[in-house]
C-alpha cells in the first residue's frame, strides 16, 4: 500500500491547525473562557500533530511500520480531524469581516451568547482528536485503542445529541461527527489533497519532497508554545540517573507526543478544563448555562480516561530509559547569595513562567556566551598544560564575566530544570539530548578554570548576573498581542554548532555581536553582544544566508547573503599578538526587508571570519555576474536555485558514468546586448552551493533559438539540450593536401544535455520561457498551446542605426519544445497564400553562431575546447502557417509600424492601362495578391504577382470616395493613380522599393483589379467605402459559379 499520500495530508492538516491556532490566538486576549479553552485545545491538537509530521518527516518508513489496523485507525482520525478544523474554519471566516478589535468590542459583535453552544461543541471533537491522534502514536495494542476511540466517539455523539435537544429550533446544529467505518477506508487515503488547496496555503508535495520539514511553517513545538492545555500530571519516573554516559535513544517507534503537545505549564489565560469528571459534575450550574456543563462530564470523563492510559503507556516506555546527565561539579556552583540574585533577576520582566525548553535554550545562550567570551580574549601562556586565567591581570574581567555565564547555565540546568516540576518533559528526546550536551558542554568549560582561577564573591557580583538579556525598542514591537512567539531562535541555539538549523540547514559561521536595530529614531546600541550571528546554508539553495537572533525568541531575521554585503576589515591595529581588536571598524549595515541591522563585531577575528566564507564562495563564482564589456551590455535574465543539477549524454540522454550531479545549485541565464541588436547572445551559469568546501562555477554557451525543453516528468523538472561551437568539421583541404580544420554550431545535433530539478513549478516555467522567448516586451503574440508565435522590435545602433522586426517562432515534437528566431528588415518581401493561409518570407535573416577555431591546420588542444567567438548572418526562407484569417492577418499587421492589414484576396489580373474601346485589356504578367492597408482614414493598396515577375510589388494610395464599379461583373476599375514598382515592399510605409525598371517621372494610369469571384469584387468595395473590414467568409461552389470565374 503506497503511503506517500499521508505526508502531504498530513502537511494539510497540520497547516490548517496551525492557521486556525494563529487566527485564534489573536482575538483570544479578552476572549471568554470557553473560547480561550478552544485556543488551548488547539494548542494542544497542533502540538501533536506536529510531532506526528515530524516523526514521518525524519523517517521515511515510519509509516511503513505501522500494522494495517493502526494505519486505518490513524487515518480515520486524521479525516474526523480535518472535517472539525474545516468547519471551525468556516466559522472563523463567517465572522472574519467583524474585524480584529482590542477588548471586548470583537465580542460584542459577535454576538457571543448565541455561539457558545458552537464553540463548546467544537472543543469538545478537538480534546477528542487530539486524544485519538496520541493513541495511535502510542504503543499500546490494537484491541485496546479501537475500544478507547470508540468510547471517545460515543461520549461526543452523546453530548452533540443532548445538545441538539436543548436547541432552539431557530438555530439548528451545524456540526456532526463524520466518521468513516473502521472496515471502509478510502484506498487512496484521507481524500484531503483537494480540500487542502481550498481551505489551506498549504503545498502537497511529490515525493521528492514530502519529507522536508520546511514544507510547513514554523510552529511552536512541543512545550514550546506559550499557551497549552494541561494534561494529567504524570508521576515523577524514579530512573533519573546522573552519570556522563551517551543518551540512550529510544528504539521503538513511539514518542513523548504526550508530553509534546501538553506542557507543564497551563496558560495565563482560563481556568483549567481538566478538572476531575467528579468535580465538574459536583459544580453548581447557574439557571440557563444547561447548554454546555450538564453534558462535559461525558466527554471529560472518556478523555481523562484516554490521558491517563496515555500517561500510564508513557511511563511504562521511559521506565526503560535513563536521563544521562553529568553530574554537576562541586566545586564550580553558585553560592546562597548568587542562587538568590539569579532567581530574583530571572522572574524579573518576564509575562509568564518559561516552559523547559525555553529555559534549557537560556541555559544553552550562557553556555555558548561563556565560550565566546573565553576564545575571544587573550589567553596568557601558564607553566602547565592547563589553560588559565589567572597571570594576566588584563583578562581578569572577561574571565570572571565568562565565569559568571557558566554559573548562570550550571544554575538554570541543575536547579531549574532537572527540578520534580519539569522531569516530564525532559523525556522527549529533543530535550534529553539538549539536557545532555548541555551539562557535558558546562563541565568540559568549568574544566578551563583551576581552583585559583576562581573569581572571589565581591568579583562575582560585580559581573553582570541577568538571566534575560535586554531588548530594544525594535524587538519589543515583535513581542505584542498580534505576534505569536515562535522558536524560530531555538533551531540556532544549540550546544555543538553541527547541531544547529533544521535538518536541511548547515551552519558556517557562528558567533555574538552588538546591534543596533531598526531606524535612526528607535535603534539604540548594545552592549556585551547580545545577539547570535549566523551563517548558513540551506538544502536546494545555493546561496549562504545571514540571521540574527536574539535570546528571548522574538526576533530572527534570516536572508541571503548577497555580494553587495562583503565588508572588507580595516589593518589591524592591536600590539597584542594572535587578537586583533575593533579600533574604529565601520559596522557591518544588513538589511531584512523594512527592518535595518547595523552589526558590529567584537573583534576584527570575528569580522574576518564571517567575511572569509561568502567572500572566498563569491570570488569561485564570480563568472556567474554580468561582466563589465566594451562593446556590450550584459544583464542578468534569469536567477533561480535548483535542487538537483545534472549532466547528460545529449545522444541518448542518459547520466554519464561516473554521474555529473551536484545539489543545491544556483542557475543563471545572462544576455549581451551588442549594439547591432541580431548579434545578442546568452550564456548559462551554474554555481555550486555556499557548503561546498570548494565552490565551482560552470559556464555553457547559449544560442537564442533551437534550444530544446522538456517539461515532461514532475511539474517542477526541466531537461534542456542545445548545441554549443564544438561540431567538428573535415570536409576539405587547403589546396595543398593539408586537411582544414573547422569547428560550427549545428543546431540539428545537440552536444549538451542538462537536467534541472528546480524547487517549486513556477521557477522551471520561468526558465521555460526565457529559453524560449526574447527578453524584448514583443508586439504581437500568439499561441494555441502547441506552438507560438512572436514579434519584437530590434534596432541597431552602430555602424547604421536602423530598426527592424524579429520573428519568434516556438514549436513542440512530442514532449519537446524548441524556438526558430529570424531577423526581417524593413524593405523584404513575403507570400500570402490565402487559400492555404500561409505566408512565406523568401529571405529572411538567421544567426550562425562561429567558433574560436575556423579553418586552422591544427586540432585544438584537450584543454583548449572550441568556444563562440562571434556570429553571422545567414539567408534562407521561412513558411509560416496559419489556422485563422485573423491571425495570420493580425501577424502581418504586427510587421509594420502603423498599418493594418483589412482585405487580402487572390486575383486573376491587375492593368495600369486604360481598357480598349474593344474588348478588355489582359495583364501578362499573371494573377496577383491585392491587399488593402489602413493607417488612420488612409488606404493603400498593395499587390504582388508571381516571382517570375522582377519588380512584382505595386503600392498606391487610394481615395475612399467617389468610386464606381460594375456590380455585374468582378472587376472593380479606380482612377488614374500614382503607383509605384519595385523588388521589395518597404514594411514601415506600405511602399514599393528597389525596381529594376527604371521609369523616369512618375507612373500614373488607370487601375482595373479582375477578381476571382463577383464577392470578392463586393467585398473590396465595401472595404474601401466603410470603415470596418468584414469577417472573412467562406466561398461555396454556387458563389463561384455565380462569378463567372
Amino acid at each position: 500500500m503506497s503511503l506517500q499520500w499521508g505526508v502531504g495530508d498530513l502537511l494539510t492538516v497540520t497547516k490548517l491547525a496551525w492557521d486556525l491556532y494563529h487566527n485564534c490566538y489573536l482575538v483570544a486576549k479578552e476572549a471568554p473562557d470557553d473560547f480561550r479553552q478552544l485556543v488551548n485545545e488547539l494548542c494542544s491538537l497542533q502540538g501533536v500533530l506536529v510531532s506526528l509530521r515530524d516523526d514521518v518527516n525524519s523517517d521515511k518508513s515510519f509509516l511503513d511500520k505501522l500494522d494495517e489496523g493502526r494505519k486505518a485507525t490513524l487515518r480515520r482520525c486524521l479525516n474526523s480531524c480535518f472535517e472539525t478544523l474545516r468547519t471551525l474554519q468556516a466559522l472563523v471566516v463567517k465572522y472574519r469581516e467583524l474585524g480584529i478589535e482590542n477588548g471586548t468590542g470583537f465580542w460584542k459583535k459577535l454576538k457571543w451568547v448565541g455561539k457558545k453552544g458552537e464553540i463548546t461543541d467544537l472543543k469538545a471533537r478537538i480534546m477528542v482528536h487530539t486524544c485519538n491522534i496520541s493513541l495511535c502514536m502510542t504503543s499500546i495494542g490494537n484491541s485496546s485503542l479501537v475500544r478507547m476511540e470508540d468510547n471517545l466517539m460515543q461520549a461526543l455523539r452523546r453530548q452533540i445529541a443532548e445538545q441538539d435537544n436543548c436547541e432552539s429550533l431557530d438555530e439548528p446544529p451545524m456540526y456532526r461527527v463524520k466518521t468513516a467505518p473502521a472496515g471502509n477506508q478510502d484506498s487512496t487515503g484521507l481524500g484531503l489533497k483537494a480540500l487542502g488547496r481550498q481551505f489551506t496555503d498549504a503545498t502537497l508535495v511529490d515525493g521528492a519532497t514530502a519529507n522536508s520539514p520546511g514544507s510547513t511553517p514554523s510552529m511552536s513545538e512541543e512545550d514550546g508554545s506559550e499557551f497549552s492545555a494541561n494534561l494529567p500530571t504524570t508521576p515523577t519516573p524514579r530512573n533519573l540517573s546522573i552519570s556522563s554516559s551517551k543518551v540512550r535513544r529510544p528504539s521503538n517507534l513511539s514518542m513523548d507526543h504526550g508530553a509534546k503537545a501538553s506542557p507543564a505549564n497551563s496558560a495565563d489565560y482560563g481556568d483549567d478544563i481538566y478538572d476531575s469528571p467528579k468535580k465538574a459534575q459536583t459544580e453548581k450550574i447557574a439557571p440557563g448555562a444547561a447548554g454546555a456543563k450538564a453534558r462535559q462530564p461525558d466527554v471529560l470523563e472518556a478523555v481523562v480516561e484516554a490521558r491517563k492510559k496515555i500517561s500510564h503507556v508513557k511511563k511504562e516506555e521511559q521506565s526503560s530509559e535513563a536521563l544521562h546527565i553529568v553530574p554537576q561539579n562541586q566545586t564550580h556552583k553558585p553560592d546562597r547569595a548568587l542562587k538568590a540574585r539569579f532567581e530574583q533577576l530571572s522572574s524579573e520582566s518576564r509575562i509568564r513562567k518559561p516552559n523547559v525548553k525555553e529555559w534549557l535554550r537560556v541555559a544553552t545562550w550562557w553556555l555558548l556566551k561563556a565560550k565566546y567570551n573565553m576564545r575571544s580574549f587573550e589567553k596568557p601562556h601558564s607553566t602547565t598544560t592547563r589553560e588559565s586565567f589567572s597571570p594576566s591581570s588584563d583578562s581578569r574581567a572577561p574571565a570572571n564575566q565568562a565565569y559568571v555565564d557558566l554559573l548562570k547555565a550550571s544554575w538554570i540546568l541543575y536547579e531549574i530544570v532537572l527540578q520534580d516540576e519539569y522531569l516530564d518533559s525532559l523525556y522527549v528526546e529533543e530535550n534529553q539530548k539538549l539536557c545532555y550536551d548541555l551539562s557535558e558542554g558546562i563541565s568540559e568549560e568549568f574544566e578551563s578554570f583551576g581552583v585559583v582561577d576562581i573569581p572571589d564573591k565581591d568579583a562575582l557580583q560585580n559581573q553582570k548576573l541577568n538571566i534575560w538579556e535586554q531588548l530594544q525598542p525594535e524587538e519589543k514591537a515583535y513581542f505584542d498581542e498580534t505576534h505569536v512567539p515562535g522558536s524560530d531562535n531555538g533551531r540556532w541555539i544549540t550546544v555543538e554548532e553541527d547541531d544547529a538549523g533544521e535538518e536541511n540547514e548547515t551552519i558556517l559561521f557562528r558567533t555574538f555581536v552588538n546591534a543596533a536595530i531598526g531606524g535612526r529614531k528607535r535603534r539604540v546600541k548594545s552592549k556585551d553582544a547580545p545577539y547570535l550571528l549566523m551563517l548558513s546554508t540551506k538544502e536546494g539553495e545555493s546561496e549562504p544566508k545571514v540571521t540574527i537572533c536574539n535570546q528571548s525568541g522574538t526576533l530572527s531575521l534570516t536572508r541571503d547573503f548577497t555580494i553587495d554585503d562583503i565588508q572588507e576589515p580595516e589593518p589591524p591595529t592591536s600590539p597584542l599578538s594572535g587578537i586583533e581588536y575593533i579600533s574604529g571598524i565601520e559596522p557591518v549595515q544588513l538589511s531584512f526587508g523594512q527592518l535595518n541591522v547595523s552589526v558590529a563585531f567584537t573583534n576584527t577575528n570575528d569580522l574576518h571570519g564571517f567575511m572569509r566564507i561568502p567572500t572566498a564562495y563569491f570570488n569561485a563564482v564570480k563568472r556567474r555576474e554580468p561582466r563589465q564589456l566594451e562593446k556590450a551590455t550584459e544583464t542578468l535574465l534569469f536567477k533561480s536555485s535548483v535542487e538537483i543539477f545534472e549532466e547528460l549524454k545529449a545522444s541518448t540522454m542518459t547520466p554519464h558514468r561516473p554521474p555529473r550531479k551536484w545539489q543545491s545549485c544556483d542557475l543563471r541565464v545572462l544576455e549581451t546586448t551588442c549594439k547591432e541588436g541580431w548579434r545578442t547572445t546568452r550564456r548559462l551559469v551554474v554555481s555550486s552551493s555556499a557548503g561546498e568546501r570548494r565552490p565551482f562555477c560552470l559556464e555553457f554557451f547559449l544560442p537564442l533559438s533551437r534550444v530544446q525543453i522538456s517539461r515532461e516528468g514532475l511539474a517542477r523538472q526541466a531537461t534542456v539540450k542545445w548545441s554549443d561551437c564544438s561540431h567538428e568539421k573535415f570536409d576539405r583541404t587547403d589546396g595543398n593536401y593539408n586537411t582544414v580544420y573547422t569547428y560550427v554550431y549545428d543546431d540539428s545535433n545537440p552536444n549538451i544535455a542538462l537536467s534541472l530539478l528546480f524547487r517549486d513549478s513556477s521557477d522551471a516555467a520561468r526558465f521555460e520561457k526565457t529559453v524560449l522567448e526574447l527578453s524584448l516586451l514583443p508586439v504581437h503574440t500568439w499561441s494555441n498551446g502547441l506552438s507560438s508565435r512572436y514579434i519584437y522590435d530590434v534596432s541597431d545602433s552602430e555602424p547604421t542605426p536602423k530598426n527592424y522586426k524579429a520573428c519568434v517562432l516556438t514549436h513542440s515534437c512530442q514532449s519537446w519544445k524548441y524556438s526558430e528566431l529570424f531577423y526581417m528588415y524593413r524593405d523584404t518581401d513575403y507570400q500570402y497564400d490565402r487559400s492555404t493561409l500561409c505566408i512565406r518570407f523568401p529571405q529572411v535573416y538567421y544567426i550562425d553562431y562561429i567558433s574560436t577555431h575556423v579553418e586552422k591546420l591544427f586540432l585544438p588542444s584537450a584543454k583548449q575546447k572550441p568556444q563562440f567567438s562571434h556570429c553571422e548572418k545567414t539567408i534562407n526562407n521561412a513558411p509560416i502557417e496559419f489556422d485563422d484569417e485573423n491571425n495570420s492577418q493580425a501577424f502581418l499587421s504586427s510587421l509594420t509600424s502603423a498599418h493594418e492589414l483589412i482585405f487580402s484576396r487572390r486575383a486573376h489580373s491587375i492593368t495600369f492601362k486604360p481598357p480598349p474601346r474593344f474588348g478588355s485589356a489582359k495583364s501578362k504578367k499573371g494573377p496577383a495578391e491585392v491587399q488593402l492597408w489602413r493607417k488612420g482614414n488612409a488606404i493603400r493598396l498593395v499587390s504582388r504577382w508571381d516571382d517570375r515577375v522582377t519588380d512584382k510589388w505595386t503600392s498606391m494610395s487610394v481615395p475612399r470616395t467617389g468610386l464606381t464599379h460594375t456590380r455585374d461583373s468582378n472587376k472593380f476599375s479606380l482612377p488614374k493613380l500614382e503607383y509605384e514598382r519595385g523588388q521589395e515592399i518597404d514594411m514601415a510605409n506600405m511602399l514599393a522599393r528597389k525596381a529594376k525598371e527604371k521609369v523616369e517621372g512618375r507612373r500614373v494610369g488607370p487601375v482595373t483589379i479582375a477578381f476571382e469571384t463577383w464577392r470578392d469584387r463586393e467585398e473590396f468595395a465595401a472595404v474601401l467605402e466603410g470603415t470596418e473590414a468584414p469577417g472573412p467568409k467562406v466561398r461555396n461552389a454556387f458563389e463561384d459559379f455565380l462569378s463567372g470565374a
